[in-house]
């Protein structure tokens, strides 16, 4: 290449293209997207070079890359990315600044070793510094950059403001009045305006994580108040069912007395209505065994009977023994909160022939499986992530419950919807 400086340009936007592309959430489809992204990349990349070219870098390109480079790449983005405005820009700054780090040390480096700017040696640093920085890049600064994007909502203009003013200073120190390769005294100033900067992100990200965990709790608040309420709902089963036990042994003696009173007067069939009436009474007091865990059966019989009367269709095929290697109870909320579900989705179904739920879940030494269907003519919305999206406010926190139980056993979710059949599936190893 005739102009080394052209060489210094192609390779940093090579790795911050990569950037960009890595931290910024792309719209469906993503790969045509990615591909547009691409695309532009090196129209912008080609542009500046033929800037550089005709109208030389000190006197123009220093000047106004701003314009030239970053501009277009916000524009650029902004058609094709996921996130807008503010959040886009401060990825597009994250970018920047992190390009920055290698931009200096090249700068400095080159200038250390050779004594003047060295482009080809420039280039060269360049690659080493960024390929230092890349797997930092996708470990830690990405997944929490990530999570950022996604969980906070405010604050997103005053970040900007501070991320400007340290790209700004940078700018000022390595450019005014002359490229720092020709003030090289001001490289110390250059470097400590960039270790603020990485300092700033700590900061944001150390913030980031205090309101994550201020979050966490909330949301394990809100969790143990549904399993609370869960095995509320079973207790008062059990209870009643109890009661109703102790009124017929309390009560066995009279209706002994009545049947035997019938028989001495010959009222057979007197006697015998009674009798059904007492098998009836009997039968309304046991709890129905769905399977042999009775934690679990109680949360199951409660919402079953719940389905019944409401006029839903209900197939059960469940094999869980009375000694399982896991929380009882947490199971429990993961089959009422599934259920509860369920049942929700069915009551929206005018056409009563028409709900249907099937629970089948088996237990071995090895895995646990779960799977429960149910109709559903609903609309149902997904996350990145393949979970169902809650529409209303304070809704999705059985979802929520369900995961959080997934994540902490080691399982794996899977939620579809196919023909107006919602099917929600749990696979845990047992270990």
């Amino acid at each position: 290449m005739d102009n080394p400086v052209l060489l210094r340009l192609f390779v940093s936007q090579f790795f911050l293209c990569y950037f960009f592309i890595a931290i910024t959430p792309l719209k469906e489809p993503k790969r045509r997207n990615t591909v547009m992204v691409i695309s532009g990349a090196i129209i912008i990349t080609l542009a500046n070079a033929v800037i550089i070219q005709l109208l030389g870098l000190r006197g123009f390109y220093i000047r106004f890359y701003f314009f030239t480079l970053i501009l277009p790449y916000l524009v650029l983005l902004s058609f094709f990315a996921r996130t807008k405005g503010a959040k886009l820009l401060f990825g597009i700054l994250t970018v920047e600044i992190l390009g920055n780090v290698a931009i200096v040390n090249g700068l400095f480096f080159s200038y250390l070793i050779s004594g003047k700017d060295n482009p080809v040696l420039d280039v060269i640093i360049r690659i080493i510094t960024f390929s230092l920085i890349l797997p930092i890049f996708l470990r830690y600064i990405r997944p929490k950059f990530l999570q950022i994007l996604e969980k906070l909502d405010k604050g997103w203009t005053f970040l900007n403001a501070v991320l400007m003013v340290s790209y700004i200073l940078s700018y000022y120190i390595a450019f005014v009045p002359s490229p720092i390769m020709y003030r090289a005294d001001y490289f110390p100033h250059l470097y400590i305006n960039i270790l603020l900067s990485i300092l700033i992100y700590v900061i944001i990200f150390l913030f980031f994580i205090q309101i994550q965990s201020k979050f966490e709790t909330e949301r394990d608040k809100q969790l143990l108040s549904i399993q609370v309420s869960a095995l509320a709902n079973q207790s008062v089963k059990i209870s009643a069912s109890e009661d109703k036990m102790r009124i017929l042994r309390h009560d066995m003696h009279h209706h002994f007395n009545i049947i035997s009173d019938h028989l001495s007067k010959g009222n057979i069939e007197d006697a015998q209505n009674f009798i059904g009436y007492c098998e009836d009474e009997l039968r309304k007091s046991v709890i129905k065994q769905y399977c042999k865990n009775r934690t679990i059966n109680a949360a199951l019989s409660y919402y079953i009977e719940l389905a019944i009367e409401n006029c839903i269709t209900i197939e059960t095929s469940i094999e869980i023994p009375e000694i399982i290697n896991l929380n009882s109870a947490e199971l429990a909320v993961v089959f009422s909160n599934g259920f509860e579900n369920a049942i929700n989705a069915c009551l929206s179904i005018e056409d009563k022939r028409k709900r249907r739920i099937v629970l089948k879940a088996k237990y071995t030494q090895k895995n646990l499986i779960i799977n429960i269907s149910n109709s559903c003519l609903n609309t149902v919305k997904f996350d990145k992530n393949s979970i169902p999206v809650a529409t209303k406010q304070g809704h999705g926190i059985g979802i929520m419950s369900i995961t959080a139980f997934a994540n902490k056993n080691g399982g794996i979710l899977d939620f579809s919807k196919t023909d107006d059949i919602f099917t929600f599936r749990l696979f845990l190893n047992i270990n």
